[in-house]
């Protein structure tokens, strides 16, 4: 099963992942919460997710709306949005093909959402150590 394969890849990659029942698979990489949000209708399609990187009204709007574009702009394949919730989400969503394999895609999909998560930080100010 495509899901399977899926967390395999997320646990090599990070070491554990826990599922949440109602949302999908929790992991942490960097030190950064993410999520594998599963989609039983249709596993041709991943979405991976920073659900809450920072808090919007932590910031003020034009820097933030600046660094939401450029970001989206910027950055293959990933969405930043602000959630209903006031926090700052960053999303990749993939379609898998037969081109390319579970393996080759769930690490990348992890590393391009570090990656955009640092960029994004670094256009508000704020440093990853």
């Amino acid at each position: 099963m495509i899901q399977d394969e899926i967390v395999n890849e997320i646990k090599k990659k990070c070491g554990n992942a826990q599922l949440l029942a109602s949302i999908g698979w929790h992991f942490v990489y960097n030190g950064r919460h993410y999520f594998y949000i599963s989609d039983k209708n249709d596993d041709t399609i991943l979405r991976f997710c920073v659900p809450h990187l920072i808090k919007a009204s932590d910031y003020g709007s034009g820097l933030l709306t600046e660094a939401i574009n450029e970001t989206n702009r910027n950055m293959k394949f990933i969405k930043v949005v602000i959630l209903k919730c006031g926090s700052v989400s960053i999303d990749y969503d993939h379609k898998l093909t037969s081109d390319k394999t579970v393996g080759d895609i769930v690490p990348y999909i992890i590393n391009s959402l570090d990656l955009a998560s640092n960029y994004f930080l670094g256009k508000l100010g704020i440093v990853n150590e």
